[in-house]
């Protein structure tokens, strides 16, 4: 877990914007548009489990893969954890992603939580697999990858903490 505290203001949209940018082109300005993309970033609140099961027929349907956002509900701020919805010649790997920077300036990669696999975003916009970074890089990059995520959603709010860009929020109510 890991507090996106902005002052006040919702870390849902910023983060759903900023860290596809991140790993695409750390250099483009944020304001910018993302352009094609193999990854599609939500958040939801709630259950974790409910909205992998959501996201995984989103996924298996659109043949995207996808990176959730997870909050226990619509006030915290703080995240639950980040989940990859990946597609592979198997079917969809679902696995605890944390952001990795190996060095200042260099695009956010994923790093999964046991350390065995990571993935990149290309600058044509595809996703990658690539070689899990030496653990001292991993452990750094992380810290890294969590700061730099912060700062660069704290970037996308106003002083009034609005988010200053245009945006889509659904709300999927139980069905019991």
């Amino acid at each position: 877990m890991i507090d996106l505290n902005l002052g006040g203001a919702c870390p849902r949209r910023p983060i759903t914007h900023a860290l596809p940018r991140a790993m695409k082109d750390p250099h483009a300005p944020q304001d910018g548009d993302l352009g094609d993309c193999d990854l599609g970033v939500v958040a939801i609140n709630g259950s974790m489990a409910a909205g992998v099961d959501l996201l995984a027929a989103i996924a298996m349907r659109s043949g995207k893969d996808w990176l959730m956002a997870n909050f226990r509900d619509e006030v915290t701020t703080m995240c639950s954890g980040l989940v990859i919805l990946r597609h592979t010649g198997a079917g969809l790997l679902v696995s605890m992603v944390e952001p990795c920077v190996l060095h200042r300036g260099a695009p956010m990669m994923l790093v999964t939580l046991d350390r065995k696999l990571a993935f990149e975003m290309m600058p044509d916009g595809r996703m990658v697999d690539r070689p899990v970074p030496r653990p001292a890089r991993v452990k750094e990059g992380v810290e890294r990858g969590w700061s730099e995520l912060v700062r660069r959603m704290r970037a996308l709010i106003t002083e009034a903490g609005v988010f200053r860009h245009k945006s889509v929020e659904i709300h999927i109510l139980p069905t019991s």
